[in-house]
Formats: C-alpha cells, sequence, structure tokens
C-alpha cells in the first residue's frame, strides 16, 4: 500500500513536471506537434495567436494552410526527407496568418521514432523571429538604397548635356527594379505648352505603355496644382485621393495605376516638373524611409535635369544673340548688298532689252542670241547667290553640320561682300590652298565668322590711306586642321587688349556692343577649333581660326 502511495506520488511530480515544462515552453516557444503524414495533433496557444488560427482550424491540417509562397518545393522535400531519415532540422521558415500578415519563425524539428526506428510523430519547437528579420532586411535594405543613391549620384557627375537623358532613364530603371516598382515617369512645364510633358519613362516591359510625348494640359488638374505649389503626394489606393481629383482617378484607372508617389523637381527655387513612381500589378504603402531617400533621387535628378535645362536655355539665348548680331551685321552692309543686287538685276534687264531689240531688228545671230542669254542666265545666278546667302544668315533655322570647304565658304563670303569692299576703297586678295580637306561645321556660323572678321578690318582701315587698304585672307592646311587667317592694314590693336579681345562687352571701336568677337569665339570653340589675334609687324592686325579635320578637338593652334 506504501509502495502504491509512493508510486502515485511519483506519478503526481512527473505529472506536475510536465505540466510545468509545458507551461514553460507554451511561455517562451510555439510548439507544433504532427503525425508521421505531416496532420497536426497539437499546438500551443502561442501557435495559435501567431497563426491567427483557432486550434480547432488547425488540427488534422497539415503545414501547408501556412504556406506563404516565398520558399520553393525543393525547400519543403529536403527539410521532408531530413526528417523522415529520423534527423533533427534546423531553419527560418516564412509563413503566412490567417489574416494574410506574414511572420518568420526560427524552427527545430524533432523526430520521435518507434521502436523499428520510423518516425511516430515530428515535434516542432519555434521562435517568432518577425522582428529580427524585418529589422534586418530594413537594413539590408538601407544599405543597399545608400548604395543605390551613391551609384545613381555618380552617374550625373561632370555629365554632358547630351548624356543627361539617357542617364535619367537610367536611374529610373535602378529605382523601379530596387523598389519593384512597375514604372517610373518624370514631367516638365515647357513654354510652348500648358501642364505637364512626360519627357522620360521606364517601366517593366509586361506593363501597359504610355503613350510618347503624353501631355497632362486640363487632364490633371488637382496633381497639377499640388506639383506647381511644390508639394509632393502618395497615395497607396486610389480611393485615398479627394473628391476634388475625379479627374485623376479616372485617368489612373485608365493607365491600371493603383498606387502613385509624385515628387515635384525644383531648379534655383523654381518648380519646372515632377519625378512619379507607380504600382501598376498590386497596391503598394509607402514607407516614410523609402519616401525620404526618393526624394533624394528627386533631388540629384532634378539638379541634373535642371542644370540641362539651364545650359540650354543659355544656349537658346546665345543662338538668338547670334542671329541678331547676323541681321545686325548685314545692316551695317545693306548699302552695299543693295548695290551687289542691283547690278546683277540691271544687267539682265539691259541684256534682256537688247535681245529683244535686236530680236525686233533682226540683225542678231544665233550665237549672239546665245551669248547674251549666258550673260543673262550668269547674272541671275549672281544674284540669287546673293539672296541665298543672304536668306541663310538671317534665317533662325537650326545649323545643321555638314561637310565644309572652307575656301567655298570665303569665296561666297567675299561675293555677298563685293559691294562692301567697293564701298570702301579696298582690295582683297585671297590666298587660297589647294585640294583643301574639308571640316565638319555648319555654314551659316563660320560664314557669320568670315563676314565679322572682314568687317573689323574694313572699319580698322578707314583712316588708312586707300592705296595701302588691302585685306589678305588665306586658306591653308596643317596637321589634323584647316585654317583661315585675315590680315589688315589697319591701326592695330593695343598690347592691353590683346587678352580681352575675345572677352564679352570688350570693344576696340568707338561704340561697339564688344559682342562681334565674343560671338566669334563661341561658334568656333562649340566646333572644337581656336581663334586668336595678334598683332602684324609694320602695323594693322591678323585673326585666325583653325578648325579639326578628324572630329578631334584642336590641343592647340601652331
Amino acid at each position: 500500500m506504501v509502495k502504491m502511495q509512493r508510486t502515485g506520488e511519483t506519478l503526481q511530480g512527473v505529472a506536475k513536471e510536465a505540466a510545468d515544462l509545458k507551461a514553460a515552453m507554451d511561455e517562451h516557444a510555439i510548439v507544433a506537434i504532427t503525425d508521421p503524414d505531416g496532420r497536426i495533433t497539437f499546438v500551443n496557444d502561442k501557435f495559435c495567436a501567431l497563426s491567427k488560427y483557432a486550434r480547432e482550424e488547425l488540427l488534422g491540417q497539415d503545414h501547408r494552410i501556412l504556406n506563404s509562397g516565398h520558399h520553393s518545393k525543393s525547400f519543403f522535400r529536403k527539410l521532408w526527407r531530413t526528417i523522415a531519415d529520423g534527423n533533427v532540422w534546423h531553419g527560418e521558415i516564412k509563413n503566412r496568418a490567417k489574416d494574410g500578415a506574414f511572420y518568420w519563425i526560427a524552427a527545430t524539428i524533432v523526430p520521435f521514432l518507434n521502436k523499428r526506428g520510423r518516425p511516430r510523430q515530428f515535434v516542432a519547437i519555434e521562435a517568432d523571429i518577425t522582428e529580427q528579420k524585418q529589422a534586418k532586411e530594413e537594413l539590408a535594405d538601407k544599405l543597399r538604397l545608400q548604395g543605390l543613391l551613391a551609384a545613381i549620384s555618380s552617374l550625373f557627375v561632370a555629365l554632358p548635356n547630351d548624356r543627361v537623358d539617357s542617364a535619367v532613364e537610367g536611374a529610373q530603371r535602378r529605382i523601379v527594379e530596387a523598389f519593384h516598382f512597375d514604372r517610373s515617369t518624370l514631367w516638365q512645364l515647357t513654354e510652348e505648352k500648358p501642364g505637364l510633358v512626360l519627357t522620360h519613362c521606364w517601366q517593366r516591359p509586361d506593363r501597359p505603355a504610355l503613350p510618347a510625348n503624353f501631355e497632362t494640359a486640363g487632364m490633371l488638374p488637382w496633381v497639377e496644382a499640388k506639383i506647381l505649389g511644390g508639394k509632393s503626394f502618395c497615395f497607396s489606393s486610389l480611393d485615398e485621393l479627394p473628391k476634388q481629383a475625379a479627374p485623376e482617378v479616372e485617368v489612373y484607372r485608365a493607365q491600371g495605376v493603383k498606387s502613385n508617389l509624385t515628387i515635384p523637381l525644383i531648379a534655383n527655387g523654381e518648380v519646372f516638373g515632377a519625378l512619379a513612381f507607380f504600382a501598376v500589378a498590386t497596391e503598394r504603402i509607402w514607407r516614410k524611409g523609402e519616401i525620404a531617400e526618393l526624394k533624394l533621387v528627386a533631388q540629384i535628378v532634378g539638379n541634373a535635369i535642371g542644370r540641362q535645362r539651364a545650359e540650354l536655355r543659355e544656349e537658346q539665348l546665345r543662338n538668338e544673340l547670334a542671329h541678331t548680331m547676323r541681321v545686325a551685321t548685314l545692316g551695317e552692309i545693306s548699302t552695299a548688298l543693295a548695290h551687289e543686287l542691283n547690278q546683277p538685276l540691271a544687267a539682265i534687264l539691259s541684256n534682256a532689252q537688247a535681245a529683244r531689240r535686236f530680236l525686233a531688228s533682226g540683225g542678231i545671230t544665233d550665237a549672239e542670241l546665245g551669248a547674251i542669254l549666258a550673260d543673262i542666265v550668269r547674272d541671275n545666278k549672281r544674284a540669287a547667290s546673293v539672296i541665298h546667302n543672304l536668306h541663310a544668315m538671317v534665317g533662325k533655322q537650326p545649323t545643321a553640320r555638314e561637310s565644309c570647304c572652307l575656301n567655298e565658304l570665303v569665296r561666297e563670303v567675299l561675293e555677298l561682300m563685293h559691294g562692301e569692299f567697293m564701298e570702301a576703297n579696298l582690295e582683297v586678295r585671297p590666298i587660297y590652298a589647294p585640294a583643301l580637306p574639308r571640316t565638319l561645321a555648319a555654314r551659316v556660323e563660320l560664314q557669320q565668322v568670315i563676314v565679322n572678321l572682314l568687317i573689323n578690318a574694313i572699319q580698322a582701315m578707314v583712316e588708312t590711306p586707300v592705296e595701302c587698304r588691302t585685306v589678305t585672307i588665306e586658306t591653308f592646311a596643317e596637321v589634323g586642321s584647316v585654317t583661315v587667317r585675315i590680315h589688315d592694314k589697319g591701326h592695330g590693336i593695343p598690347p592691353e587688349r590683346l587678352a580681352t579681345i575675345f572677352a564679352p562687352f570688350v570693344s576696340t571701336k568707338q561704340g561697339g556692343l564688344g559682342m562681334g568677337l565674343s560671338i566669334c569665339r563661341r561658334i568656333i570653340e562649340n566646333h572644337h577649333g581656336r581663334i586668336e589675334a595678334c598683332v602684324r609687324e609694320g602695323g594693322g592686325a591678323t585673326f585666325r581660326f583653325s578648325l579639326p579635320t578628324n572630329g578631334r578637338e584642336l590641343g592647340g593652334i601652331k
């Protein structure tokens, strides 16, 4: 009897220890037991709390009820092969709770074997490591994003204008892929059109494409107001947009947009566009840290685009100034140009009247008539050439570059300015190099340079004796370049002004604007050439410019 009592007490003690052990296990660990077929036979309270399933919903099920889709089939095959062979398995598993939330567990699965050495049940002891995984992932994301920002910043360091657009789209691609977006668009304001114009876009190939040069004019008033006000905005669902954004909701739905973040682009304190990121496949929640990182991206891209816009605007203003100077220059020689046109037109009229008289009297041979007609054709071509050159120099069309011969350009300018030379009682002595190599250039711009230099030479010789008024214009080839050199016998250039002769607003002429030579230098340097001036021995000045014949920049002028 005593022995049975002691045995009962021992059993009670063991039961109490087992209960205490279970309580301690429940307090600390997540526990699940399955049969040899993987069906759940026991789960503790912590398992139910974490999975959001009631115990009754889990018992009899297998662990596929918690499958998050994160792991491959081979992952689970390897797990089951390990424990089926009677070995303990350690690892991390990502599960999906009943409410759709994901969580991570660190699991140890221990097989309990029967007498034949086969598993009779599996006991899984697990720990919730969701917070640790999230912290680790957030840290990894932060490090990855910092690296991405550094890489994107390096894309735009000392980047020439003609490569900014490709760099922007490259940055958009990297951001879309890194953040798992579907599309990134960049919009800009233009002077020509109201609203915003789509200028850069990168999206995943399997997403519906946006129209090229897409314009928002009148379609997105709420968005435009936000952007022009310099305010970023985002939404995870179209339902979050306010009532006044009804037009936007309609457009977004048509484009399949589910979530969006839009950040204004600002340069010199003014908004000039926006950078936007879209989720099309599924809705997206925008995290604060994520938005902060993307604002830095927008700042980097905005600085590059803003610099490009400023330089393009500056170039446009320079071109307009160059055009104005061309028109002003031609105005200075308008009398001579009128003479150049009147002379061939008068000759044409005279020849035509003579031919009519001879035909009326019958006193002209075929050969004589042919000679008169040939003179008419020659004079017509001369007048047409003057008009063509005038039209080209006065026009504002973009100056396309083509293969040019400097000999041809000098001849055209000398024909255009022939009347001016006569008006100034000045002799021009051209010296053309034979077989001169060609150069890639904008004809009108080089003609402007030559005209400007010749006008300066004419004006420098106003007080030079008539018998000494000569200008020599010479072309010649050097290694890898072709050169035009102009000598005059005028008053020369003061030595103290040689260093600044090509600077803006510096002029040796009374009342001059000082922009002609500055524009000449800009044109020549844009052609990767060099221009210089020097005082000529015995009086006068020499100007020369050289252009490359092989497309490379000149290191200097010899």
